[in-house]
């Protein structure tokens, strides 16, 4: 894996450290609001990786359980509102797609919103998971103890998106550079 910065260079060997499976390139974003879930969503294309959408049976079975104002077209968006039980069911939904290889979780503090429930709830989430769960958990002082039980359940991190996309690029960068390249003499 390749960084371009000291920054890309930690973020690469803090992921590779977590010993994730290695998946492929589609990468779905759960987000409780547009903004932050588009910013993360435009990286994954910058990074060369794809946006991973949920299957058309996915979305029926976990529009149900999320707020009208839930958003399924391209990421999970589960509204500003969103709670712990929301974003359970989304991850739960990603997980069991077959059209995402990771998922990505961005939270941004919302009045009225519980970030240690929500916290909660993912590392339960995670327990049962079979492919990567990265975190992009914004603000400083509101989601600290939200920040500090993800960690305490070995799921990483980031303050910003940009950095949450980035470091499924350097799992997904790893995955793709273990592939055995054909010898052009085999052929």
């Amino acid at each position: 894996v390749r960084g371009h910065s000291f920054v890309d260079l930690f973020s690469a060997a803090q992921c590779l450290s977590w010993h994730y499976q290695a998946v492929d390139r589609r990468l779905g974003i759960i987000a409780n609001g547009g903004g932050p879930g588009v910013l993360a969503a435009d990286w994954v294309h910058e990074i060369s990786l794809e946006l991973g959408r949920l299957s058309p049976e996915s979305i029926s079975a976990l529009q149900p359980k999320l707020s009208p104002l839930a958003s399924l077209t391209d990421l999970i968006d589960l509204s500003e509102n969103a709670c712990a039980e929301e974003y359970q069911a989304a991850i739960e939904a990603a997980d069991k797609d077959r059209q995402i290889d990771g998922v990505l979780v961005v939270y941004s503090p919302r009045p009225g919103t519980d970030p240690d429930a929500i916290a909660q709830a993912l590392a339960t989430a995670k327990q049962r998971m079979g492919k990567p769960l990265l975190t992009c958990w914004m603000g400083d002082a509101t989601v600290a103890s939200g920040r500090s039980r993800l960690k305490a359940a070995n799921i990483p991190t980031f303050r910003t998106p940009d950095a949450a996309v980035g470091a499924c690029g350097n799992i997904a960068s790893f995955y793709q550079n273990q592939q055995p390249v054909p010898s052009p003499h085999l052929r």
